[in-house]
């Protein structure tokens, strides 16, 4: 599984979250007709006395069986926004996951390479990790495994670094510059033809802010003491050209060598 492999998978699952939102609002106005629900109760074997609800959508017919948890009211736009929140929380999952992942296939080579930058010579880790990875060694060379040392620290490297982030440029920034690479900016800027990538980070920032505000505080609107409940608005086209952005993005930072 290669790191962009991961970014698909993670992105077309974003992408399938705005075809939910797209496809379950309901667009039906009126109740069932009688002669409907009579034909679709006989059909189904169920109770004539059964109190379904029947929701029209662009992609599908969905009839709510009676006693049901959800109601025609979750297919309202209201409640469909939250597909639109789990597309954009899948989307800059896919950038992170795939930052990580280049990260960790490539640090032990980019460290062994040289020479090295700054951010790869400061880089560390706990002398508790370095004792379970000369124990594990050891470990392996008693009960005669060939255990290269090398995937042993790629994995420790591993776990470290998925504690961390890489959502934002300057995260983003860290990880390639731990793969020696010292001039991210202007292969971006290249890229994207630009002079400079002020408008980029201000996008890409905002979209990292966005994912925030909906995975560590709900979408609710911060308020003062007392209000009621509000919701964050989210918009169904910014969240598609924001989708939109971290394919480009990611399609640049794969040429980054």
């Amino acid at each position: 599984m290669t790191p962009i492999d991961t970014y698909k998978d993670t992105a077309e699952r974003a992408r399938i979250f705005l075809a939910y939102h797209d496809g379950l609002i309901n667009t039906r106005a009126r109740r069932i007709r009688k002669d409907w629900k009579a034909t679709f109760l006989n059909l189904m074997h169920w109770p004539v006395s059964s109190a379904i609800e029947r929701i029209d959508s662009k992609d599908a017919v969905i009839v709510l069986r009676d006693g049901a948890a959800l109601t025609p009211d979750h297919f309202t736009q209201p409640w469909l926004d939250d597909q639109l929140r789990a597309a954009l929380t899948f989307g800059v999952s896919a950038l992170d996951r795939y930052v990580h992942e280049r990260v960790v296939k490539g640090i032990i080579a980019a460290l062994k390479s040289g020479p090295l930058t700054r951010q790869q010579e400061e880089f560390s880790i706990p002398v508790s990790t370095a004792i379970q990875i000369s124990e594990e060694a050891v470990a392996a060379q008693r009960k005669g495994l060939k255990i290269r040392p090398a995937n042993i620290v790629r994995k420790k490297v591993q776990e470290l670094l998925h504690k961390r982030p890489f959502q934002s440029y300057r995260e983003i920034e860290y990880a390639f510059s731990l793969l020696g690479v010292k001039d991210l900016a202007r292969q971006l800027q290249i890229a994207y033809g630009v002079g400079d990538l002020k408008a980029f980070k201000a996008q890409l920032g905002g979209i990292a802010m966005r994912r925030n505000q909906i995975v560590h505080e709900g979408d609710l609107v911060r308020h003062e003491r007392g209000g009621q409940i509000k919701w964050h608005e989210i918009n169904r086209k910014y969240v598609a050209d924001s989708l939109d952005f971290l394919d480009t993005f990611v399609g640049y930072l794969e040429r980054v060598a």
